[in-house]
């Protein structure tokens, strides 16, 4: 499947866990779970950014993108992180102003409503989080890993209703405090998640090494090449969904120029066929003791 039929697998999910929320939280008493669809709002808010960067990412190599758009989605990343910094912010602001307000005691149906929410987050949250290390997508991998914070945030709801309604059976004023206790939770869980993305982004943005497995891949069918000894050195750096790859590869020093620049030809054409290369720079070296 591709990124994008990845990501609006997660907007379709995403849209029916806000409205199953945020009417759920209305309708039962939860101040906690109405501030858990307001997340999950901001969920939706990135599968839109990241279906319109991954479609902009995708875009070929121009003459003022010489290594194409990848590194876009970087910038959604970027933008995707302060988003859900300032949120949670507002979300913690609200309930931290109201905090003294009368309590309305949750339903206790809101509970089983958490548990389903807890058990459909949790695997959209995984898929994510995989397909993102299966395709080297970092933007995919961020909002996994923001969507995994709808799961922690949706068991503190869980523990914040059981407590209002524990505070309320047994008078035990500062239980009934539980539900925004819980939000103000939540909000912390976002915020540390909205400054990890922001901080991969930046790292990314910089300039991002692949990891190191992934290099080894290229490396051993690199090797396979029919004239290649060895591979002395190779490089890739991450541009979105794609590679930049600086290589060097030992010959036999007897070969001539020509035949040397044929074989460097033979694995920029092998790297390129991958798809996943948007740029190749080969280096020759002859075999030590050969001239």
């Amino acid at each position: 499947m591709n990124l994008q039929g990845i990501m609006k697998r997660s907007f379709i999910v995403n849209i029916f866990l806000v409205v199953l929320k945020i009417i759920s939280g209305l309708l039962f008493n939860s101040y906690a779970l109405i501030a858990d669809g307001i997340h999950s709002t901001s969920d939706l808010m990135s599968d839109i950014f990241v279906i319109l960067g991954i479609k902009h990412s995708l875009k070929p190599a121009d003459a003022e993108h010489p290594f194409g758009h990848g590194k876009f989605e970087y910038v959604l990343s970027f933008i995707l992180g302060i988003s859900v910094i300032l949120i949670a912010y507002n979300l913690a602001k609200n309930v931290i102003l109201n905090f003294n307000d009368i309590t309305e005691i949750p339903n206790i149906t809101s509970l089983i409503i958490v548990i389903i929410v807890v058990v459909i987050k949790l695997f959209l949250a995984m898929y994510l989080i995989n397909k993102g290390k299966e395709n080297d997508s970092q933007i995919i991998s961020a909002s996994g890993k923001e969507s995994l914070t709808d799961v922690f945030s949706s068991i503190i709801v869980f523990f914040g209703v059981i407590s209002v309604i524990i505070g309320e059976k047994y008078d035990f004023n500062i239980l009934l405090k539980g539900d925004k206790i819980a939000s103000i939770i939540i909000a912390i869980f976002i915020i540390r998640i909205g400054i990890i993305i922001v901080y991969d982004a930046v790292k990314s943005i910089q300039g991002k090494s692949v990891d190191n497995a992934i290099c080894e891949i290229y490396k051993e069918e690199i090797k396979k090449i029919k004239g290649v000894i060895d591979v002395d050195h190779i490089n890739m750096i991450a541009y979105g969904p794609y590679y930049q790859a600086l290589v060097e590869i030992r010959v036999d020093g007897n070969k001539t120029v020509t035949e040397g620049h044929d074989i460097a030809e033979k694995v920029t054409k092998k790297l390129y066929d991958t798809e996943k290369i948007c740029n190749v720079l080969v280096h020759v070296n002859p075999e030590e003791g050969k001239e």
